[in-house]
């Protein structure tokens, strides 16, 4: 997403006031601990000097498509959307008629900011991508949201805005309200960083060097550990994880000691384990010895360190 003044610039923020995106030096960061662009500065000035002509300047509404709890999605404009606050003034366009209410945040699952209808304030979207974190957000009422979050994604704060991910989608940026969301899946980085646990110790190691080479394999518990010259019970105990991920799975009955390996469906899954496997190879399998020492025979792998 690029800066609506310089189109050769990435956005960093929108205007607290109406909504659009600029770079940095576009935005100048206010008393109140939020960043207007300088239009929408002087008309606050202005309006806190008591000019009753920029009270209620058009230029200033923010469109906004509120999703509410109960399933209904309300469309009109606001002139303070602050996202530190328990709720917002809005202005409902209804048909004849506005209708100004006050919607708290705890009544909503997200509140959209819209493109402006006015076609010299649209941002050029689609030439940059957010700095933030790849995540899908799943409501309690099923609906998905696809995109970036706007900086780096944190569980702190209760509620954090979202970009979607398809640049054809009228919402500029949506404000997720933290306590209406059912599941949240960040993207490709944070689940590499997840699946750290598969070589979280040697045993484990041991465990993600031999699927990687044999990802097809069908072989019982304790075969798997006179491969790996380990103990049943510890073989046993670290392969939980596998389980979990899809990577291992029990053949027959649920007290079988067979064991299937199983190509994982989530290519992010896929990448990163044969990323890990290669880095196992590299760092433990690169110097073979010449010949096995009397009376040991079989898988060879990583010590402990």
């Amino acid at each position: 997403m690029r800066c609506t003044l310089h189109l050769n610039r990435p956005a960093t923020a929108y205007c607290a006031a109406c909504g659009s995106f600029y770079c940095q030096p576009c935005l100048t960061l206010c008393a109140d601990e939020r960043n207007y662009c300088n239009f929408c500065r002087r008309k606050l000035d202005k309006k806190a000097k008591g000019d009753v002509g920029a009270a209620r300047d058009d230029r200033l509404a923010v469109r906004l498509a509120v999703r509410m709890r109960s399933g209904k999605t309300l469309e009109g404009t606001t002139y303070n959307l602050d996202p530190s606050r328990s709720g917002f003034d809005f202005i409902r366009h209804g048909r004849g008629h506005d209708e100004e209410m006050h919607i708290d945040f705890s009544k909503v699952n997200y509140v959209a900011i819209l493109e402006p209808l006015d076609s010299s304030r649209r941002t050029a979207r689609g030439e940059y991508q957010p700095k933030g974190s790849e995540i899908v957000v799943t409501f309690n009422d099923g609906e998905k949201l696809d995109g970036y979050t706007l900086k780096h994604y944190s569980d702190q704060e209760a509620r954090f805005s979202v970009i979607p991910r398809d640049p054809r989608d009228s919402r500029m940026s949506v404000l997720v309200e933290r306590s209406a969301v059912a599941a949240m899946q960040l993207g490709r980085i944070a689940k590499a960083q997840e699946l750290r646990k598969l070589v979280s110790n040697p045993i484990r190691r041991l465990i993600l060097h031999f699927y990687w080479k044999h990802p097809s394999a069908v072989i019982t518990v304790d075969d798997l550990a006179l491969r790996l010259e380990r103990t049943t019970g510890a073989v046993e105990r670290e392969l939980g994880v596998f389980l979990e991920e899809g990577l291992v799975r029990r053949v027959g009955e649920q007290s079988t000691r067979q064991l299937k390996f199983s190509t994982p469906s989530d290519p992010v899954v896929r990448d990163t384990v044969a990323m890990m496997g290669r880095e196992i190879e590299m760092l433990y399998f690169r110097k073979k010895t010449a010949a096995p020492k009397p009376g040991r025979t079989g898988y060879i792998g990583p010590q402990p360190r």
